[in-house]
């Protein structure tokens, strides 16, 4: 594989506790789900192996929760590791993952006061009787007993993680879990030797870091995962702090420091550029002598700028490794147009017990999204430039088809181009390039400003068709509100000071003030699959046309038509 020359740092090697990464791409711990009752699944293993084949120098796997289920946050989509019967899937996971070069860690944890009783079977305990998070119940304080409970399922867990094969271990103790609840003055109240002053709050974490080192060895990776500061929360941890505790925890004997951040308001993210908490990290850096993992959003590009500089030595990848597990190989050999590009829609945070992403429908779902070659060539048509219709001609041309793609409109990208627009996702036009380049890298025929006809089907004679046309809006409704936006589904022609003229599905154009909402029902559009299924051996549908959803299933049921096809 040939170096890309312009990531000479994201690409050098690092020596981090003894073992020596081949790059200083990491992909931290995301809860991604696919798990049975604490144990790893098949799915999970697809997973991991799918990321470690990818080219990143290190995985953190996890969190795994040192006590199951009351160490949990909600549903049971989290591994555990405080009894032995974890161990079996545990080491299958570090094997498959370390056959392909990557190193690989365990992140340990505990909700403590942000765990939810239905789901952890009990109150939950936090260092004082003080709600943990927004809408949360009040914890138990827990006692002295407690806490040296709590230290040796931390130990063990530990242990549990040197067994299965894994060569490191993090901690985690930040985003409002429970060391983090310890650490945080606003969350630790007491008044014994676990709470007041910053050395207090931090001798449970110090505690556990000893205690696993004299278990597990000195020579054992060990480092800890900490918010450079806590945005929002009135009396939280200050960057000042956490440069303080990193010393402190170096001197404990932790090989590494990854930095984070975290706020009440958890979409903050939605709306930062690339690269804005590059500061923490970098304070962080100045204050140890070992090395630093950043975080946040960061793109290869930021990334090498941020080492450059010597603000952090490690990058971890989450968000866009969800997206393109390939990215640490593509950024190698230098494709970096062919990089699926992470559109901060942070769907991949609330989509339910395993983790999904809107611009990578195969995400958790590996292998049965893996394109395989065609056993039989075809010519195929698309019928639709928008994000379906182009995943669609993506999938079947990897798989060898041949493939020509119509759009009735002047440029692909369908609605994408107008959702762009809207404040906070400019990053939807990444995803409507990127699949505009693979549509024109892999050869697609792309024919603009053409309606397809059962005449034109007819004359082109297809082996198969892919319909993905979207919804259609039968009529304009409009409620005049107190918004500064509008919310539209369909396309305006113009827009002038005094408002904007919107255009239907029949053509009609109304104007409506520059402080309107306008409202639409939309329907599939299965029109044209009416009049071609008896021309056709084959026809697929994708996107608005089978039913009104989102990108996320726009690009899912395009790749399952380019995979069926």
């Amino acid at each position: 594989m040939t170096s890309d020359n312009r990531f000479e740092n994201l690409l050098s090697p690092l020596d981090l506790g003894g073992m020596r990464l081949k790059n200083r791409m990491v992909l931290p711990a995301v809860s991604a789900g696919m798990v049975n009752e604490g144990h790893v699944t098949g799915r999970l293993l697809d997973y991991f192996e799918e990321r470690a084949r990818g080219g990143a120098g290190l995985i953190i796997v996890g969190y795994a929760t040192v006590e199951y289920p009351r160490g949990l946050t909600g549903p049971p989509k989290y591994l555990a590791i405080d009894s032995d019967k974890f161990l079996p899937g545990l080491t299958s996971l570090a094997e498959r993952i370390k056959q392909h070069g990557a190193h690989v860690a365990l992140q340990l944890n505990h909700a403590g006061g942000v765990a939810i009783s239905s789901f952890a079977g009990g109150i939950p305990l936090a260092p004082s009787a003080v709600i943990c998070r927004p809408g949360g119940e009040i914890p138990r304080a827990m006692t002295v007993e407690d806490i040296q409970a709590m230290k040796v399922r931390f130990v063990e867990g530990a242990q549990r993680v040197q067994k299965a094969g894994f060569e490191a271990v993090e901690i985690h103790s930040a985003t409002g879990y429970l060391l983090n609840q310890f650490l945080s003055p606003a969350k630790n109240k007491r008044t014994d030797a676990y709470g007041g002053d910053l050395p207090n709050r931090a001798r449970l974490l110090l505690e556990i870091i000893a205690a696993i080192r004299e278990k597990v060895g000195a020579s054992y990776p060990l480092w800890v995962r900490l918010n450079g500061k806590e945005f929002g929360v009135p009396g939280g941890i200050t960057l000042e702090e956490t440069c303080e505790l990193s010393r402190m925890l170096e001197k404990a004997g932790c090989c590494a420091i990854n930095v984070t951040h975290y706020g009440t308001y958890p979409f903050h993210q939605l709306v930062e550029p690339a690269g804005s908490f590059v500061y923490l990290a970098e304070a962080v850096k100045k204050a140890v002598t070992i090395p630093v993992m950043i975080s946040g959003r960061m793109t290869p590009e930021v990334a090498e700028r941020a080492l450059q500089k010597g603000a952090a030595d490690l990058v971890t990848m989450g968000r866009q490794l969800l997206a393109d597990p390939e990215l640490p190989n593509k950024v190698a050999s230098g494709r970096l147009d062919d990089v699926a590009p992470c559109i901060t829609c942070l769907s991949c945070l609330g989509r339910g017990a395993n983790v999904r992403c809107t611009v990578n429908p195969a995400l958790g779902m590996e292998k049965e999204f893996r394109p395989a070659p065609a056993p039989k060539v075809k010519n195929v048509l698309v019928i639709g430039g928008g994000a379906a219709g182009m995943e669609a001609a993506v999938v079947a041309a990897r798989r060898g088809h041949r493939v020509t793609l119509f759009e009735k409109g002047k440029r692909l990208g369908g609605r994408m181009g107008l959702a762009a627009r809207m404040p906070h996702k400019a990053r939807i036009a990444d995803l409507n390039a990127y699949l505009a380049r693979q549509v024109n890298k892999l050869g697609v025929q792309v024919e603009l400003g053409k309606t397809v006809t059962p005449e034109l089907v007819k004359s082109i004679k297809p082996d198969a068709v892919v319909i993905a046309v979207g919804g259609r809006i039968p009529a304009l409704k409009w409620l005049a509100g107190v918004l500064s936006g509008l919310l539209l589904y369909s396309d305006y022609s113009q827009v002038e000071e005094g408002g904007r003229t919107v255009t239907d599905g029949a053509e009609h154009r109304q104007v409506f003030g520059a402080h309107s909402m306008l409202t639409v029902v939309m329907k599939p559009d299965q029109r044209l699959l009416k009049s071609i299924q008896a021309i056709v051996p084959e026809v697929y549908l994708a996107g608005d046309c089978m039913a009104p959803y989102g990108i996320m299933e726009a690009v899912s049921s395009g790749a399952r038509a380019g995979l069926e096809v």
